[in-house]
């Protein structure tokens, strides 16, 4: 092991071990600092996985509350590795961030299946439509309550515009008008297709390491020294592989179409 790395190493167990004992909210953030390359590489692999709505910049906010929360709860004595620990809060802060994202909690779910339920249950024995008391009567709530998480459960459901259409405007051979309303802010599925099927050909015949270098350098737009703190590689080596890959990738192009590329 370089000097280096072996300094750093006992840095960190002099970091750990001072902050064990005090809790100092400044060597807290020393080691979120040090150890900030994990939110990298998990926000990383997420991003590509999660709607373009979601951004690698959301993720890993969420992601550092993980780490946070790793840090000050880690307790080694437990034998277990902090990087292991710190991937699990990681993993834990943006799943619970992202589904914080989603209009239709768990407690709005579960209104309302209960009054689905609520609602064929009086029917069945009063042969009646129940009213919105009637139902919150079955449920045991209060009306106030019922119409709050009535409205709560509006705001996930999803609305039709075609349904919106006036039904003069429909056409006689069954056809109907279609709303296009283009989001600015979202990314053209033409560019996220192209981007994937350029993806695949970079990486073709890439080792694991190889094709991470071209995802983080190219289109995560980390640096090189970020690339080597997030695979445990010196920036030159990094570097070195960048450099390996762009002579093999040349070298296929210039056999796929030798007339279109310039020596």
């Amino acid at each position: 092991m370089p000097k280096s790395a072996k300094r750093d190493e006992s840095s960190i167990e002099n970091r750990w071990e001072k902050y064990l004992k005090t809790r100092d909210v400044e060597l807290r953030n020393q080691l979120v600092v040090h150890y900030s390359p994990l939110v990298h590489a998990h926000a990383a692999r997420l991003s590509r996985k999660l709607p373009a709505q979601v951004s690698y910049d959301e993720i890993c906010s969420a992601a550092f509350d993980g780490l946070i929360e790793a840090v000050e709860a880690y307790n080694p004595e437990r034998k277990a590795k902090f990087e292991t620990f710190c991937q699990q809060r990681i993993s834990g802060a943006v799943m619970d961030w992202l589904r914080s994202l989603d209009p239709q909690s768990r407690t709005v779910r579960t209104f309302e299946k209960k009054r689905l339920l609520a609602k064929e249950s009086f029917g069945a024995e009063y042969e009646t439509a129940p009213s919105q008391r009637d139902i919150a009567r079955r449920l045991d709530m209060s009306i106030d309550r019922y119409d709050y998480l009535s409205r709560l459960s509006q705001l996930g459901k999803e609305v039709h515009f075609s349904a919106m259409e006036p039904s003069g405007n429909r056409q006689s051979d069954g056809a109907s008008h279609t709303w296009d309303i283009r989001d600015p802010r979202s990314e053209d599925p033409a560019q996220k297709v192209s981007r994937t099927l350029l993806t695949d050909y970079l990486a073709k015949g890439l080792a694991r390491e190889e094709r991470l270098v071209v995802l983080l350098y190219y289109f995560e737009e980390m640096t090189m020294a970020e690339i080597g703190a997030v695979l445990d590689l010196s920036e030159s080596r990094v570097s070195q592989i960048h450099k390996e890959i762009l002579q093999r990738l040349r070298a296929r192009l210039i056999e796929a179409h030798p007339e279109e590329v310039l020596v």
